[in-house]
């Protein structure tokens, strides 16, 4: 037997070991290779969207690497680990250590051969559904064609080829040192009695209480502040809740003399505190891999999921056109317009009104420029979107607030317009009425007595002319309404500066939006899957290493009685601790992230949430049945 046959046959008499490695790394060689075949894409070098598809895709590539990197240096490790007895035993029998750091080396480069083969392999056969998945988001009129580029190839097979072998140099440096005794007592060491503290068991409710709070009750305006502080909170918390709150719960629960001593309970709880200690650290990593998967998948999908209100949220009309001044040019257009829309059968209805201006003093007591609304003509806005009609009393008004208005307003305005004054009382209420970019955010709805009064001393050259139109099902209509404008502002109508006409549509924010979004989703959510399935791995990896202890414990425990299916439940219970308890508290995490979320948008994310949950708890399930399914086959063997 040739030393190169010697190291394949470690491979394969280690598969179940090895598999989990493997498939993690195939997976991420697959997604990196599937990024680059888009990269490489002849039909996106020459499109518009190269420059951001490039973008977008280096950096998904580069955390892409940098994760595989570290997630590879991390199993190589526990691997060697895990296997430092039999190096140990090798070494006794005469193996040099030039040898076995060339056993090594000859073995993890076999896999990542196989690993770079079978994820370029799986990636070439997947990228007809990417490369159409990634045309139907973008809504590309054509989908990409299959290409695979050789540039695309060489790219993922020579930087993969090249992180193997690092990493496998990397890790042959911390067993150089090591001596044959070291090497025979691997990863065994004397147990001590778990101890933990309180006050850094209190400390972590509290820091992640915190944090839960600051979540709860941010907005669009606080979240980016908040952000940082969440993490500094949250992060330290959960690994003190891990390494001491979780051996505090651990250790009352075996105070409980009823719960203890029920049933095999007394082997679970005595074996668990110390599995608690040992993994504490697996257990908090895990747990906030977990997390960021969800919690980036999640807002990603929440996000593009409620684009449709989104949109209407900061564009409320369907097409606006706003003039400052002359009101006889957007009339003029708008004929057009609606010309246009009539012939195409296009269902529509508008509304024209005048839109003065005022001066109203800040909360500082400055004054500011405002616009003035009848109440008449807002009411026409909220019944073209359908929405319930406002009333006011005399002397009271309404003050329209943008989704981002950071300025405060008394409860009592005084409003002047060209020296006539007048105060109103203020209803404050955000606006979904009508497109109000051109107006700075802030607009005055007042009766329509006051208006008239206003009106008729405002300055002329001041008046905004302002019309909407509302185009029922407007998604629906997405490419007539832009080829509209477009046809009209190159052929017919002069959209220009000189005649002061400022235009808004959903269809144009919404396209940009959803390619935008979608992008970021396409680049975002197999990233996510790929944290998400090396945190099962890593899980994967932390029980094959105590495997053998574990078994010496259970070889024991069927010496003095106990029976198959009560050391079935014991590992079972053991297992779904290490498993589930982790996934628990990142699915927690994430639900205040989205209802941090939730404070932003105006669709709701719970049927998104529970997309993203239900799909990474199923995956995690099958990934748990599959782990314990080998556990319970090696148990059978001291039995």
């Amino acid at each position: 037997m040739t030393f190169r046959q010697f190291a394949f046959n470690n491979i394969r008499r280690n598969a179940r070991q090895y598999i989990s490695y493997f498939l993690s790394s195939m997976f991420a060689v697959t997604i990196f290779f599937m990024y680059a075949v888009v990269m490489f894409h002849p039909d996106v070098m020459n499109s518009d969207l190269r420059k951001s598809v490039q973008y977008g895709i280096t950096a998904a590539e580069i955390i892409i690497f940098t994760f595989s990197f570290l997630f590879v240096l991390y199993s190589t490790g526990t691997f060697i680990k895990s296997r430092q007895k039999e190096f140990g035993l090798l070494t006794t029998l005469g193996i040099s250590r030039s040898q076995l750091n060339r056993l090594l080396f000859i073995e993890n480069s076999i896999i990542g051969f196989l690993s770079i083969v079978s994820g370029i392999l799986l990636g070439a056969i997947l990228s007809k559904v990417f490369l159409l998945t990634f045309s139907n988001i973008l809504d590309l009129n054509e989908p990409l064609s299959y290409f695979i580029s050789p540039l695309a190839v060489a790219i993922t097979a020579g930087s993969y080829f090249v992180m193997f072998e690092l990493n496998i140099l990397f890790v042959l440096l911390t067993i150089r040192t090591k001596s044959i005794m070291e090497l025979f007592r691997g990863a065994k060491a004397a147990k001590k009695m778990p101890r933990f503290s309180w006050f850094l068991s209190f400390l972590s409710l509290i820091l992640i209480g915190s944090g839960y709070y600051l979540a709860w009750t941010a907005d669009l305006l606080t979240i980016v502040q908040r952000m940082f502080p969440i993490l500094l909170l949250v992060i330290p918390g959960t690994y003190f809740f891990f390494t001491q709150l979780s051996v505090a719960l651990a250790s009352m629960l075996k105070k409980r003399k009823a719960l203890y001593y029920r049933g095999t309970n007394i082997l679970t709880f005595s074996d668990l505190i110390y599995k608690i200690k040992d993994n504490a650290r697996i257990l908090f990593f895990v747990s906030i891999l977990s997390a960021v998967a969800f919690t980036s998948s999640g807002v990603l999908f929440g996000a593009f999921y409620g684009l449709k209100e989104e949109t209407e949220k900061y564009t409320p009309n369907t097409l606006s056109f706003t003039s400052k001044g002359n009101g006889e040019i957007i009339q003029e257009k708008v004929k057009l317009i609606n010309k246009e829309l009539t012939e195409k059968g296009i269902p529509y209805s508008g509304h024209y009104s005048r839109i003065v201006h005022g001066r109203v003093p800040d909360f500082n007591g400055k004054e500011i420029s405002f616009r003035i609304l009848s109440l008449s003509d807002f009411q026409t806005y909220q019944s073209l979107n359908q929405m319930d009609e406002t009333q006011l009393q005399e002397n009271e008004a309404i003050l329209l607030l943008n989704a981002i208005s950071a300025k405060q307003f008394p409860d009592e305005v005084t409003v002047n317009v060209s020296n006539y004054e007048e105060t109103f009382s203020l209803k404050k209420i955000q606006n979904t009425v009508l497109n109000s970019r051109f107006f700075g955010g802030y607009l005055l709805v007042l009766p329509d007595s006051q208006y008239a009064q206003l009106e008729q001393v405002s300055d002329p050259s001041q008046t905004v002319h302002f019309h909407a139109i509302e185009i029922e099902n407007w998604t629906n209509y997405l490419d007539e309404i832009q080829g509209l404008l477009q046809t009209y502002n190159l052929e017919h109508l002069k959209f220009t500066d000189t005649d002061q006409v400022y235009i808004e549509n959903q269809a144009e924010m919404y396209t940009s939006l959803k390619q935008g979004f979608g992008l970021t989703l396409y680049f975002g959510i197999f990233i996510s899957v790929l944290f998400f399935l090396a945190a099962g791995s890593i899980l994967y990896f932390r029980m094959y290493q105590d495997i053998d202890q574990d078994l010496s414990r259970y070889r024991s425990l069927y010496k003095i009685g106990l029976t198959r299916k009560e050391m079935k439940q014991i590992a079972t219970r053991e297992l779904s601790f290490l498993f589930f308890v982790p996934i628990i508290m990142a699915i927690i995490h994430s639900g205040f992230a989205f209802k941090a979320l939730q404070n932003m948008l105006s669709a709701s994310v719970l049927f998104p949430s529970l997309v993203i949950f239900g799909s990474f708890l199923a995956i995690h399930l099958v990934n748990f049945m599959f782990v314990r399914n080998i556990y319970i086959t090696k148990l059978k063997k001291v039995m």
